[in-house]
């Protein structure tokens, strides 16, 4: 009786956090490889960066792609092995993959057009390879959207921007010959394990998203460690869009956070939203100069008008069907040569997102991605009462980052880039069919599972080694 009574006075036991280890099974390690490897942690492998982008940037070298222009046939090698993890990944799961994708016409259409573009594209092997790694990028993304539900990918993308933020302090600090740009321009810059600053200000933006939004829903100090640390590599890069994109996302993020339970505030809060974006960009058109030199920036954009001028104006010469998805830049184009004369360097990209795709794909792919980012925009919105406030603030925010981040950058249809697979994964995760359900973050317990598809299909003999 006493020891029944000493009992009940007893403190109930509160049921443990999953720790670390749920990280450990090889699933969903093989995905944080993917993930990694798709920001673009290519500084360390380029001996003499700075010396190899002077180089790659004069006229009389090779084509150029990748990170900022750096290419060389070890990196494009490189992706061999990720791909074929990625096919690992996604063959158990390519039926219900596909009835995903075709409850996304616009993301078929995307891809199809990438491929199609082949046929009147002036570096047709170029189009064609990187059509097909479009392809399993995106069904990359799609594959994340089957097997995770949004919180469990977004530590998975927290986890490889992690490595990405203890590289980029190892070698800003430890190796500044790799992770601090030493160029006239731009010295005392951080790029950290990127090829330029810019990249990592693209990465520590989205660092910064995620890791605050994994605070808000489970509130752990190690996710304001990360936030912290991505903020100050964001502030050591020196990059001012990313910065100027979260200045402005924060009053967004509370704002969704406020009104996610009212849904008819949250609908009054997306028109107001709207209306007050359409009277601040009209607000920048008048006072451009001073905010511009507000940020350390003049009236040329640091020189992208004058890229964006010859852009536009070889638009114009293949206004409809563009020169082919990933083509222009190559060395058979004779427009870009063109460019390169003009303004006496190799400029790699148009330097920004429309533009590019403009470029590629011609007016038909920019109305096809238009409708995508409309769809997976009206998605989110329409779904949100079916997650979390959490999922929804991160779903929006990273929505907001990848539109307005395009604006600047050339990374809106890259076949290699992390932003590209999440904006996929953002639009598509929401998607319920009769044969698709997400899954939380797989366990060691769910890895001895029959239906683990990595382990079960690629792993037998570990799979059984397991069960015993």
């Amino acid at each position: 009786m006493r020891q029944a009574h000493r009992g009940a006075f007893q403190r109930p036991v509160r049921p443990r956090r999953a720790g670390w280890g749920q990280f450990l099974v090889p699933e969903n390690l093989a995905v944080v490889a993917v993930l990694f490897w798709m920001t673009g942690p290519v500084a360390p492998l380029i001996p003499n960066l700075d010396d190899s982008l002077d180089v790659s940037l004069a006229l009389p070298t090779n084509s150029l792609s990748g990170a900022d222009g750096v290419d060389s046939q070890f990196l494009r090698l490189s992706w061999y092995p990720i791909y074929v993890v990625v096919l690992l990944l996604v063959h158990r799961h390519r039926h219900r993959i596909w009835e995903v994708a075709k409850q996304n016409a616009a993301l078929l259409l995307i891809l199809g057009w990438t491929f199609l573009s082949t046929l009147w594209s002036v570096s047709p092997s170029d189009t064609l390879r990187r059509s097909a790694a479009l392809s399993l990028t995106t069904t990359f993304a799609v594959y994340l959207g089957i097997r995770f539900d949004t919180l469990s990918a977004i530590k998975l993308v927290a986890l490889a921007l992690g490595l990405d933020i203890i590289g980029s302090a190892v070698c800003g600090l430890a190796f500044p010959a790799i992770g601090v740009s030493h160029d006239a321009e731009y010295a005392g810059a951080w790029r950290g394990v990127f090829a330029s600053k810019n990249q990592l200000g693209a990465m520590m933006l989205i660092g910064c998203l995620s890791f605050w939004v994994l605070y808000l829903a489970e509130r752990r100090r190690l996710y304001l460690a990360g936030l912290g640390a991505a903020f100050a590599l964001l502030i050591l890069s020196t990059s001012k869009t990313p910065i100027f994109i979260l200045l402005g996302l924060l009053p967004c993020l509370a704002l969704v956070r406020r009104f996610f339970h009212n849904r008819r505030g949250f609908s009054q809060l997306l028109a107001f939203s709207l209306s007050l974006a359409a009277l601040l960009l009209l607000l920048g058109c008048v006072m451009i100069g001073p905010i511009l030199a507000l940020f350390g920036r003049d009236l040329t954009f640091t020189g992208r008008t004058d890229i964006w001028d010859l852009s536009w104006a070889a638009v114009q010469q293949s206004y409809w069907l563009g020169y082919g998805y990933g083509a222009f830049w190559s060395d058979n184009s004779a427009p870009a040569t063109s460019i390169w004369e003009a303004l006496n360097w190799r400029v790699p990209s148009s330097h920004s997102g429309l533009l590019e795709l403009w470029l590629g794909l011609g007016l038909v792919g920019v109305l096809i991605f238009a409708s995508f980012l409309v769809r997976g925009f009206s998605a989110i919105t329409s779904q949100a009462a079916q997650g979390t406030r959490e999922e929804c603030m991160w779903r929006i925010g990273y929505f907001v980052v990848f539109v307005v981040h395009a604006i600047t950058e050339p990374t809106t249809l890259d076949q290699t880039s992390v932003g590209w697979a999440l904006v996929v994964y953002a639009a598509t995760v929401g998607t319920r069919i009769r044969t698709v359900t997400a899954a939380p973050v797989a366990t060691p317990a769910m890895a001895r599972s029959a239906d683990d598809g990595l382990l079960t299909s690629a792993f037998p003999a570990i799979h059984k080694s397991l069960k015993r």
